[in-house]
């Protein structure tokens, strides 16, 4: 029974065509491995590498072009052999030392086996090309200047700053024929609703004079980004203002002020605008006028900010009301500071003084009340007579009552 199955089996088409495959299988396998015949493989994508190219560029040369970067070749050997060969173990290198000028180079290229493997084993039996063409020029190095766009925008109430750029020049190397064009270097910023100072290192476009952008993969650059600043300041409008030496009954409370501008527009770090209110343009003195005075102050701003508006001066009027004026001829003038081992005599035996305050009180005010103290601390030691600074008091508990103006009296000195 076992036997009639067998039969059965051997004389079926499924049978045959298992054995046909087998056999073929083995047959194959035996041709492959054991005979090992000699076949030609084609191998693909096999790079090239250039040798000594530092040879090229100590003589101011540069690659401009290369007709192929890979090949295709044909091995010829046995099939265990060709068969480890690929594009990964299998190099073509070129030797560029013979290079010495421009032009254009036909050059043999030398195929590197795996470590395993020899020409001898895994012979070249066709290739894509004989050679590998390249192209030769100068290379030049140029100085080119570099600009910047800022392209994006500031928040509101803040300004941004010319941009900073550093280095404001970088070194471009290259093949003459394009280093000839490059005119300039630009960064490109783009930075939406800027409040605070930017710092970036950006990269470059070079450009030529009509503002085409140049590209090369054969460039050389003294560095690949420019470092970039926006610096970013706040603005205010801020009051400028005076202070006061007050007296003569004049005050905060009786005196206006005028200042033209009365603002100006400032840029500058936020932190420091934060606590910055107004602009003190000086100080006034109350008692050097009568009624009314205008002076002109120099607006003179903190470090570091910039005044957007633009003017360097104001003009300040000061007026004083709700006072009256008065005019007395004193007599009690005195001298305080005399230098050691001098004495001094006044010349001035009287002056005409002018008082301001308030009615009720201005009035009530005598020749006597009035004393007149010239200073004699910048004479020194020194003979002759000289006119000196004096101070007018008004004594007598009239507290709203001053003198107004500036005096002096000769005073005459000698040794003692």
């Amino acid at each position: 029974m076992v036997k009639d199955r067998l039969r059965k089996i051997y004389a079926s088409k499924a049978f045959y065509i298992a054995f046909s495959i087998l056999a073929s299988v083995t047959i194959w396998l035996y041709i492959s491995y054991v005979e090992d015949p000699d076949v030609s493989v084609p191998i693909k994508g096999i790079k090239v590498e250039f040798l000594n190219g530092d040879y090229v560029t100590e003589r101011g040369l540069v690659i401009t072009n290369i007709e192929t970067s890979t090949l295709t070749l044909s091995f010829k050997g046995k099939r265990n052999t060709v068969s480890k060969l690929s594009p990964a173990n299998v190099t073509a290198t070129v030797d560029l030392s013979e290079i010495k000028s421009t032009g254009v180079y036909q050059l043999d290229y030398h195929i590197v086996y795996p470590i395993d493997i020899n020409s001898s084993s895994a012979t070249i039996s066709s290739r894509s090309v004989n050679f590998i063409q390249v192209t030769v020029d100068n290379l030049v190095r140029k100085d080119v200047p570099v600009y910047g766009s800022f392209d994006g925008s500031v928040a509101e109430g803040y300004q941004a700053e010319p941009l900073e750029l550093a280095p404001s020049v970088i070194t471009v190397s290259g093949p003459q024929e394009t280093i000839n064009k490059i005119a300039s270097a630009w960064v490109y910023v783009s930075r939406e609703n800027l409040a605070k100072t930017m710092e970036d290192n950006l990269p470059f476009k070079l450009m030529d004079e009509d503002g085409n952008q140049i590209t090369s993969d054969k460039l050389i650059f003294s560095q690949d980004t420019i470092h970039v600043t926006v610096r970013v300041k706040k603005i205010k409008e801020v009051p400028l203002t005076v202070t006061y030496i007050t007296g003569a009954g004049a005050d905060e409370s009786n005196t206006v002020a005028v200042i033209t501008p009365a603002t100006i527009t400032v840029a500058g770090d936020a932190e420091t605008l934060d606590g910055y209110n107004q602009i003190v343009l000086g100080t006034v003195d109350l008692t050097k006028f009568e009624t009314t005075t205008t002076l002109t102050f120099p607006i003179v701003l903190p470090n570091d900010t910039a005044n957007l508006t633009g003017t360097t001066e104001a003009e300040v009027t000061i007026t004083v009301s709700g006072l009256e004026s008065m005019s007395l001829r004193a007599t009690n003038i005195d001298t305080i500071n005399i230098p050691a081992g001098y004495s001094a005599a006044v010349v001035t035996k009287d002056l005409n003084v002018l008082l301001r305050g308030k009615e009720e009180e201005l009035h009530r005010v005598r020749p006597s009340n009035i004393r007149i103290v010239a200073d004699l601390s910048g004479l020194g030691a020194t003979t002759g007579t000289y006119s000196v600074p004096a101070k007018v008091y008004v004594d007598g508990g009239f507290e709203t009552v001053g003198a107004i103006g500036e005096y002096k009296v000769s005073v005459k000195l000698e040794k003692d």
